[in-house]
């Protein structure tokens, strides 16, 4: 609890209004680092093989509680700095940005807000949409539930924690195209990436190879 609260106190602190805009942006990136490492800090502690345990639900209470604080500051960020450039801050940080709005699952309005600019800078940029906009996309879409275009959500039964399957999702065919033109590897691949990413592989067939963590 005690390294809770003081993970808490830095996400909380995040979220103080009265920091001069020019000095905030001056530690965009280091700031983004610290807002994601207390996110990552939280999930990194998830075992979805026993999600419906009292300590598991407990983590997952704290979760929304850091979620809400690091949206709020990053909303503050994104008005004062705008999104982060890849040439000013470095991919690392527009990875970074991305995450915290992945999980900003509170605040449909804001992922769907960050969709558009993530779009309108492609288009700037003369670029096709990357995997960033393809995770968030699918994310806003199973939350209004449409059918995912790129097929990077899946869900699970509560009695079944982690027997995880994709959540609905457009053409087949159509999804592995849009994965391929991202590089993104294809849906059977991905699934077992996702269930050994979640500490399920008690519940994987022996027969699966083993795959690195999803992105």
């Amino acid at each position: 609890m005690r390294n809770f609260l003081k993970v808490l106190g830095v996400a909380v602190a995040a979220t103080l209004p009265w920091v001069p805009a020019q000095a905030a942006c001056e530690d965009y990136t280091k700031e983004l680092r610290t807002m994601v490492s207390v996110d990552q800090a939280l999930r990194s502690r998830l075992d979805f093989s026993e999600i419906n345990t009292p300590a598991q639900q407990k983590i997952g209470a704290h979760m929304g509680v850091i979620d809400r604080a690091n949206t709020a500051r990053l909303k503050v960020l994104f008005a004062q700095c705008g999104f982060p450039d890849t040439e000013k801050h470095g991919e690392r940080a527009e990875r970074d940005a991305w995450l915290l709005v992945q999980h900003a699952d509170h605040d449909r309005a804001f992922q769907k807000q960050t969709l558009a600019l993530l779009e309108k800078i492609a288009a700037e940029r003369g670029e096709p949409i990357g995997r960033n906009f393809a995770y968030l996309s699918d994310r806003v879409a199973v939350a209004e539930r449409r059918p995912q275009l790129y097929g990077t959500q899946l869900m699970s039964l509560p009695e079944k924690p982690c027997n995880l399957e994709f959540d609905r999702l457009d053409d087949r065919e159509k999804v592995e195209a849009r994965r391929a033109a991202l590089n993104m590897p294809p849906l059977d691949i991905y699934k077992e990436m996702v269930i050994k990413n979640a500490n399920c592989q008690g519940d994987v067939p022996e027969t699966r190879p083993a795959s690195p963590p999803p992105p």
